[in-house]
């Protein structure tokens, strides 16, 4: 383990070397923690970042409920390969009923086919996520289900609705029985109870490259089973971890989920239609890097403004979290710096780096150009002076405030593959197109996202 001193000399240069506000990290191995903090959680208060201090974790809550839905599983109440339809009868997707060969294993994986991103506001009561799956009935279905992955944040909000009406309580309601409380984990679910914790605040970069706070602090709470407002620390989180990493049994002892089980979810469901150097697979709500040394599975979690990052690596009894309040290019950064030295201490690792471009690779861009939508943005392709760009326009603003536009420079490294230069963010990404139709592709991929063309030509 590094010492306590090292570990906090490495997360201070990791913020300020990628322009992170704030970041609160830890990791374990076995029984031992290391915590470290630094920054503020707000650059208009300059509170500063403390080891308690609470982030949103945005969709790593999706983990949590896949680990509640799999409880609901083990005791008889929900069949893992049965239609979602069973037992939400009055759900509609293109509205309609929903697709009688929709299970529940597809919305664990992200293979149902139904267009990901919904962020409506449907208010803060008790029926928002019952209010918020009634929305989806105006979603369309991309692919058939159980084909090509494509991550898909509607989905984790039916899964939500189905928690509450299987236990009769309502999602937050039920977390904080089933997972929380046993796990002895503090935690905010409602964005009231923000005031009692050091509470980070979110950050975005405007057009001038400068950070700034966000237009709206928090994401709809119809979709918290997604991961609009889960809220709590790195050792709050690494709790959850723990949990994992000894195969359902908590920290006091307490079994959680049967060890069967809790292998099953990190074992690989679908592979991802692009390597994009990042998550390869998708288990049962765990994201899978098959490739990595050791084999590590975890979640990343991106919501207004802030971004968490966790990784588990079983064969080791380690696992690492680093959450921060910012954006983009930035904070991955940052836990990549963490995150390779920590394992550096651990023993032998092996990561995979991000290749670069390929100048040899020939590429028409004539192809790719068009217009590509998910629910949320639009991506303009485009061909200037022979290099493709990518202006990522918002084109539903709904439960998520205005956000600037951004641009990427794509970089070829293969025929159908790109590293994506973001500006002015400074972060880089893999992101490509598939399905090919008459030469030309039906998606791209970005984000861990089918994007649909929508135009042949922006």
């Amino acid at each position: 383990m590094l010492s306590p001193d090292a570990f906090a000399a490495l997360v201070a240069d990791a913020a300020r070397e990628h322009n992170v506000p704030g970041v609160a990290a830890a990791y374990i191995r076995g029984s031992e923690m290391r915590q470290a903090s630094t920054g503020v959680l707000n650059l208009a208060t300059q509170v500063a970042v403390t080891d308690d201090a609470v982030f949103q974790v945005g969709s790593i809550t999706k983990v949590f409920t896949g680990t509640l839905t799999m409880q609901l599983v083990e005791q008889g109440r929900l069949e893992l390969d049965a239609p979602v339809r069973r037992y939400l009868p009055d759900l509609q997707i293109a509205h309609r009923p929903i697709d009688e060969a929709i299970t529940i294993r597809h919305l664990l994986s992200h293979t149902s086919g139904i267009v990901g991103d919904l962020f409506c506001d449907v208010g803060r009561n008790d029926d928002s996520t019952a209010r918020y799956v009634e929305r989806c009935a105006g979603l369309q279905y991309l692919t058939p289900p159980g084909g090509l992955f494509s991550y898909c944040n509607s989905g984790f909000g039916i899964l939500g609705r189905l928690i509450e009406v299987i236990t009769g309580a309502t999602w937050a309601a039920h977390l904080r029985t089933a997972l929380l409380e046993p796990l002895g984990i503090a935690a905010i679910t409602d964005a009231e109870e923000a005031p009692r914790y050091r509470t980070a605040m979110g950050h975005v970069v405007d057009d001038d490259g400068a950070l700034q706070l966000t237009p709206t602090c928090w994401l709809p709470r119809g979709a918290e089973a997604a991961g609009a407002r889960l809220t709590m620390s790195p050792a709050a989180l690494l709790k959850f971890a723990r949990m994992h990493l000894s195969d359902g049994v908590a920290a006091n002892g307490t079994r959680l989920l049967s060890a069967e089980t809790a292998r099953a979810m990190r074992e690989s469901v679908v592979r991802l239609p692009l390597d994009v150097v990042g998550f390869e697979a998708f288990g049962l709500s765990w994201g899978i890097f098959d490739s990595w040394h050791p084999r590590t599975v975890g979640h990343d979690g991106g919501t207004i403004g802030q971004s968490a990052f966790m990784r588990l690596f079983p064969e080791w009894d380690a696992a690492v979290c680093v959450l921060t309040n910012a954006t983009s290019g930035g904070p991955a950064k940052a836990f990549d710096a963490i995150l390779r030295a920590v394992l550096a201490e651990i023993g032998p690792a092996r990561i995979p780096e991000k290749p670069t471009p390929n100048p040899d690779v020939a590429v028409d861009p004539a192809r790719f150009v068009g217009t590509y939508e998910t629910y949320v943005n639009r991506m303009i392709v485009s061909a200037e002076n022979g290099e493709l760009r990518v202006r990522v326009v918002q084109s539903n603003t709904e439960g998520l405030g205005e956000l600037p536009d951004h641009h990427l420079i794509l970089k070829p490294l293969g025929e159908d593959r790109f590293l994506a230069e973001d500006e002015p963010y400074g972060g880089t990404s893999i992101v490509g197109f598939t399905n090919f139709e008459n030469g030309r592709p039906r998606f791209y991929f970005g984000g861990y996202r089918l994007a649909e063309r929508v135009s042949p030509s922006p």
